[in-house]
């Protein structure tokens, strides 16, 4: 199998120069959390990401934000070889380059299809390769927001008086229309005044840069309010392609992983299953 039997083809892009401004109202235009950055050519220059922009909160210009020179796969090259790019280069979009333009866009959803489709039964727990920052129930959102943006974590699992999770927040999770939603306007964010862009479930994609501006609040209440509780979780000795699975169901970026009491193990991300396809 091929890059170009699984790539997303004609991918939304950001074309330079372009305004920090023009760059969000795409992000929540197309409910996107980042995109190739191109010249007036069409030749990849980049990938600009929300995360850039998060970590970055005073800069305007997203040719100085930008990760420049990011690594590329040709249509050709074998779903294998692009997994071993993503996964070595840590690279979440992996742009599809022929003849020096861009013709479309891997992410680790559509390497999650195959993982699934080729069922492949090594155990989960193989692949976990980070630490596992969780959060207490009872903290206040304005408290795990700064948790969040401290840690770069932006998924975190929520534990319970008895130390058994419960829950899963996101930054994404935190900015809750039924908080914010009457307080918010486009011109308060600086966003365009194009009422197609105008979503919540793609503004929430960029909300966490307007905290940290200081342009929005986040109220005290404990994040339990917040926290997705309808939990999916796998088992650490469940076949990696179980994760990949769910993940591609539930359109997540990460699953908890626990052990047979159900007690909390480890969390597994998209992006640690890749190298499932190549070892």
């Amino acid at each position: 199998m091929n890059v170009s039997d699984i790539m997303v083809k004609d991918p939304i892009k950001a074309e330079l120069p372009i305004t920090r401004e023009e760059v969000l109202s795409l992000l929540v235009k197309h409910k996107r959390t980042g995109m190739p950055v191109v010249d007036s050519d069409g030749r990849v220059l980049g990938v600009i990401t929300r995360k850039d922009i998060f970590e970055n909160p005073g800069e305007e210009q997203v040719a100085v934000i930008m990760e420049w020179d990011v690594p590329t796969v040709s249509p050709s090259a074998t779903v294998e070889k692009a997994a071993r790019t993503m996964w070595e280069e840590n690279a979440r979009r992996l742009p599809v380059v022929k003849k020096n333009e861009l013709v479309g866009l891997l992410t680790p959803s559509d390497l999650l299809r195959v993982i699934e489709k080729n069922r492949i039964e090594k155990p989960v727990e193989e692949f976990i390769s980070k630490p596992t920052v969780c959060i207490y129930k009872k903290t206040p959102a304005n408290v795990a927001a700064m948790m969040i943006n401290l840690s770069k974590v932006y998924a975190l699992p929520v534990l319970d008086e008895g130390g058994k999770i419960c829950g899963l927040v996101t930054d994404r999770d935190l900015f809750d229309f039924k908080f914010l939603g009457e307080n918010i306007t486009l011109t308060t964010l600086g966003i365009s005044e194009d009422e197609d862009s105008w979503t919540w479930e793609g503004l929430r994609n960029v909300m966490n840069l307007y905290y940290q501006e200081a342009k929005i609040q986040l109220p005290s209440d404990p994040i339990e309010e917040f926290m997705a509780k309808d939990l999916s979780t796998v088992y650490r000795l469940s076949p990696v392609w179980e994760a990949a699975k769910l993940m591609r169901l539930k359109d997540f970026d990460q699953v908890p992983i626990v052990d047979k009491e159900d007690n909390l193990f480890a969390m597994v991300y998209d992006m640690d299953l890749m190298k499932s396809l190549f070892e």
